[in-house]
């Protein structure tokens, strides 16, 4: 219920549309019941005489014929107008959930898997559509009609009134057996969608991968049992309500099923008029239309509710902290003041604090899962730490804004990602003012210029879904020359030349050292022999850090450094002998 309520406050800049919406829909089940009391008429004038004049006749028709058309009219303006309330409600639901997921911790963004949050950004909000839009203008007034129907019916005779009522019994207990079933079962149904949805995003991102390793069997066997899974239990639901479906739609709308029987025998025995008999029939019949419609809606009313549930825990979920003050930076020195960060209750960084200077470059080393591109990370402020501070100038991170922070950082990571619009566009996403011209000579800095001249349409390509119409390494050198037209006075590289070759990684490297003149600028580093030049190196071990100093200093004082430096040196000798088909040292 608090779900609901939550609806109606997204909704409240709309709420005199689905008022209108209500009213309208409620004058369409009016008139919807006014041909049944013209026919009534009809049938009445028979009975009562044995002529009946063509004019009244044909009066009668026209009115059963504007009062059906007027159903019809006032029903298509309600739906329009309670659409139009619904699909604006749920544009700024849309928003303010993208807004939320900016400030969610990626790790639980991780955690829960794109697949999650995809259903709650499309599906779970899409199912609002159906309480705004149909629920509310549609299932209150098809509750109202019934009900005004069978006070009519009760005034007329109550006896006959109680036998109106026969048919509900037996179409709402069917009902509420279902919905009882659909209650206990709804979590694991939205379980296994997804399940599934996350194992298709996670199969079709890493098809490259899989092909490469030649694990296509079992991802393929992984995504097939995701799938086969939602489907059985799918079907294996909609079979056991089926029954209830059939037991329901047969039997609410025949509201005549006591009181034919059990009225013709009153009126046969001479305890009833025909004329209340025959008003009371054919009243109660015009009730079956709005009854069945209003039952369509009630099996909707617990997914709705588990949706929306799932989806306020989403915009009630855990988010950064973030500050709003106009901070004003002097000077781009960070600080790591005791940081300990953990991964639920695993820690990955551990009591680590060391500083980096504006206009110097520091590079951060060690093995893998040590902990080094979670540092850049946090600076990132993509998690809030456990304990210690980042500070920017002696400001902690956490009292700046999520936005005014991104304006001082430029983040090239090794998961790059570009939109499937043209590289002009893509490159354009570092600095939305910037002109043509600019983002050309960025282009040129990263060495993306003359490859993209190569291509048929040039700046105008579409590098199409993810960029999968580019290498690794024209992918990666167009995200870096994203960092170099955002001009941030922060710069971090997380490996972000890890698919380039090693001429046009020198190249880049040699543009990169143009831009750290005023800046702060870090890199996470795989290849030793880029970062040697570095003011600073750092190097983690299991989340801790253990020496830092230049690449001279650490190469005599750090034996971790120094294995890292030989291994380095060892891979750059590996060569591959295409005749044996071995790997060979040379």
């Amino acid at each position: 219920m608090k779900g609901f309520i939550k609806v109606f406050d997204y909704a409240k800049e709309f709420k005199g549309k689905i008022y209108l919406a209500f009213f309208l829909i409620l004058l369409s089940g009016i008139m919807g019941v006014v041909p049944f009391l013209l026919t009534y008429n009809i049938i009445i004038k028979f009975v009562e005489r044995a002529f009946v004049e063509t004019n009244y006749l044909l009066i009668m028709s026209g009115g059963i014929i504007l009062s059906l058309f007027l159903k019809g009219y006032f029903y298509y303006k309600g739906l329009d107008a309670s659409h139009e309330a619904a699909f604006d409600t749920l544009m700024g639901m849309r928003i303010k959930f993208v807004e939320k997921m900016r400030k969610i911790p990626l790790g639980e963004i991780n955690n829960k898997g794109a697949g999650s949050y995809k259903k709650n950004l499309v599906e779970d909000i899409e199912a609002v559509e159906a309480l705004l839009a149909h629920m509310i203008p549609e299932g209150i007034p098809f509750v109202i009609v019934p009900i005004l129907i069978y006070i009519i019916i009760f005034a007329v005779d109550w006896r006959l009134g109680l036998l109106s009522l026969g048919s509900i019994p037996f179409g709402v207990i069917p009902m509420m057996i279902m919905m009882k079933n659909g209650t206990k079962k709804m979590p694991k149904y939205y379980r296994s969608a997804e399940n599934m949805n996350s194992t298709i995003i996670e199969y079709i991102n890493g098809m490259e991968v899989i092909k490469i390793f030649g694990r296509t069997t079992d991802s393929y066997k992984r995504y097939k049992n995701s799938v086969k899974g939602y489907r059985d239990f799918t079907l294996d639901w909609f079979k056991e309500s089926w029954t209830y479906m059939a037991m329901y739609g047969a039997i609410l709308p025949c509201t005549v099923l006591l009181l034919l029987p059990l009225g013709l025998n009153m009126y046969l025995n001479g305890t009833l008029e025909l004329s209340k008999f025959i008003f009371s029939l054919i009243l109660s019949m015009s009730a079956g239309i709005p009854l069945t419609r209003m039952l369509e809606f009630a099996p909707t009313v617990v997914q709705l509710s588990y949706k929306i549930d799932q989806l306020e825990k989403t915009f009630e979920g855990t988010q950064l902290k973030e500050g709003y003050k106009d901070l004003k930076i002097k000077k781009y020195d960070i600080e790591f003041k005791n940081v300990t960060f953990a991964y639920e209750k695993e820690e990955v960084i551990k009591d680590v604090s060391f500083e980096l200077r504006e206009n110097t470059l520091t590079a951060i080393v060690g093995e893998s899962g040590s902990g080094k591109s979670t540092l850049a990370k946090l600076l990132v402020h993509f998690w809030d730490i456990n304990k210690g501070e980042i500070n920017i100038d002696g400001h902690n991170i956490n009292e700046f804004s999520v936005e005014d922070l991104m304006e001082k950082i430029s983040y090239v990571s090794q998961d790059n990602f570009l939109f499937n619009t043209s590289i002009m566009e893509n490159i354009r996403i570092g600095n939305p003012r910037a002109t043509d011209e600019e983002v050309k000579s960025a282009a040129k800095i990263a060495q993306c210029h003359d490859f993209i001249m190569e291509m048929e349409k040039g700046y105008k390509t579409r590098v199409g879904d993810s960029g999968d119409k580019l290498s690794g390494g024209q992918k990666q050198r167009m995200t870096i020359a994203r960092a170099i037209l955002k001009d941030a006075p922060i710069i971090i590289m997380d490996e972000a030349t890890a698919f380039t070759d090693p001429e046009n990684e020198d190249k880049i490297q040699g543009a990169l050292s143009k831009l750290i003149a005023g800046k702060t600028v870090v890199v996470i580093a795989h290849r030793l022999s880029t970062i040697v030049d570095a003011d600073n190196i750092i190097v983690m071990d299991k989340g801790k850090l253990i020496a830092q100093g230049t690449h001279k200093e650490l190469l005599e004082k750090s034996h971790k450094y120094r294995a890292l430096w030989d291994s380095h040196l060892e891979t750059m000798n590996w060569s591959i002998n295409a005749d044996v088909e071995e790997v060979k040292y040379a």
